[in-house]
């Protein structure tokens, strides 16, 4: 078989792997017919392998067999499986690797999908959208999964932020946890299909990407969304500040803030974390009382990208884009 084909079928299922083996095989590719599979807990991943056939069966050591084959410079290679390893081999190199026969994976207890059907095309947009405003306070674990509704509406909030976005309608509701949702909205998933505690998805290559559902109830989030207040023009200089403000966001559990000041006459953009700090004025037609609010940098260039204007009520600074609301809480600057 081919190298490369077998080294982007690993790439491809790797997310699935656990960095500990907490479950059995759970740091292992397993073999499956002529397919390639992992497991995690959270979720399962599996693409099939050119060139691998039906015979072989096993799970091998995720990290020996991915690195070898990084460094191995023959476009061809042969798999050979043997009662304890698989043997590879190519040109005149050749390794042996343990490979344990029996799958201990409890891939029996992923629900199998039902009937597969189309996923609206703007799934994944509606998704990366919604993931920055997933709460990361373990207390109030619903609030850390994107809800995603049968009627077309994303949604996440942290009880500070507030995120919905608009896309096609799906064929069911469900919470995904932001993480699953961060490693999901990296494969050109088409197709969705329910299953009992988990849902799945699938490219158009037959990448099936199973993610384990969390059980609660999403809060009603409607009312606070409707913020009455002034409207007030972004800088138009605000995307270029925020890059050099980025350097020193404010990084905790894979996101990072920066602090947005809106003062008479002036937005203050201000990022610090243990390495440094870094503040820079600009001046926009605001007038009112001084408050503050923290924001992903990156989100807010988003935002930037598709309005100039944003909403400033009594408690929270919405902002309206063409298939989205984005609502933030407003804190009291210090007098």
């Amino acid at each position: 078989m081919k190298r490369e084909d077998l080294l982007h079928a690993l790439e491809i299922v790797r997310p699935g792997l656990a960095s500990k083996e907490m479950i059995a095989q759970s740091t292992s590719f397993a073999f499956i017919d002529d397919r390639v599979v992992t497991y995690n807990d959270e979720i399962s991943i599996s693409h099939p392998v050119a060139g691998l056939g039906t015979k072989m069966r096993g799970a091998v050591r995720a990290e020996e067999l991915y690195q070898l084959l990084s460094r191995i410079k023959k476009d061809d290679i042969v798999l050979e499986q043997g009662d304890k390893e698989v043997t590879l081999k190519a040109g005149k190199a050749k390794a042996g690797i343990v490979m344990e026969a029996r799958i201990k994976l409890p891939l029996d207890d992923i629900s199998k999908p039902d009937k597969w059907k189309p996923l609206p095309a703007d799934f994944v947009t509606g998704v990366e959208f919604a993931v920055p405003s997933c709460a990361k306070d373990t207390s109030r674990p619903v609030l850390m999964c994107v809800n995603v509704r049968k009627d077309g509406f994303v949604e996440a909030t942290d009880n500070f932020r507030i995120t919905r976005h608009k896309i096609g309608e799906m064929p069911v509701t469900f919470l995904l946890p932001a993480g699953t949702a961060r490693e999901l909205v990296r494969y050109p998933i088409t197709k969705v299909a329910s299953g009992k505690g988990w849902v799945h998805f699938k490219t158009d290559t037959d990448t099936i990407f199973s993610c384990r559902i969390y059980q609660g109830e999403f809060p009603d989030i409607s009312s606070i969304l409707k913020v009455v207040g002034t409207e007030v023009e972004l800088p138009v200089t605000m995307t270029d500040v925020l890059d050099r403000a980025a350097v020193f966001a404010q990084q905790e559990t894979k996101d990072e803030n920066v602090t947005i000041v809106l003062d008479e006459g002036k937005m203050t953009i201000k990022g610090k974390n243990p390495f440094g700090w870094f503040e820079e004025a600009i001046n926009m037609p605001y007038e009112g009382d001084g408050f503050e609010f923290a924001i992903n940098p990156a989100f807010l260039k988003t935002i930037a990208g598709q309005i100039r204007k944003c909403v400033v009520g009594k408690r929270c600074l919405k902002f309206t884009g063409p298939t989205w609301e984005h609502v933030v809480a407003l804190t009291a600057m210090e007098t």
